[in-house]
């Protein structure tokens, strides 16, 4: 199955349930990270709160009902789609921002294998060249 952004804050939000989901429980420290960190970086500026969380919730209506996954957390091919549908839709200054998003918004509750696979998925299509986990 395949997926399209319809814009970089939809792919980046994609990203954000990518690790948020990837150990099957998101934690009360990610959702807090989220909207005390995450909300404020350059591709969510400007959005209230409100409007943050819906976008949130509306890209996750959309990873998870159109890709494979367990109700909790997405297949590992579903992961590759979402992986390469942000691939498409970021430039390189996205793309690096999306990876260290990731890295800082796992280390909120503690790497976990799971998150360890994506952040290094996410590395590698995006080209990115050092590897920020274990900094």
């Amino acid at each position: 199955m395949d997926i399209q952004f319809d814009r970089p804050a939809e792919a980046m939000a994609a990203i954000t349930w990518l690790i948020c989901s990837a150990d099957d429980v998101g934690s009360v420290e990610e959702r807090d990270f989220l909207h005390a960190h995450i909300k404020n970086t350059q591709d969510f500026s400007g959005m209230s709160r409100a409007e943050f969380s819906t976008l949130l919730t509306s890209t996750r209506t959309k990873l998870f009902n159109n890709l494979d996954n367990n109700g909790f957390c997405l297949a590992s091919p579903a992961i590759d789609t979402v992986i390469n549908a942000a691939n498409a839709t970021l430039n390189d200054d996205q793309k690096f921002q999306a990876y260290v998003m990731a890295v800082v918004l796992e280390k909120s509750d503690g790497l976990v294998d799971e998150e360890k696979v994506i952040l290094e998925k996410l590395r590698s299509r995006f080209q990115i060249t050092f590897d920020m986990t274990n900094e």
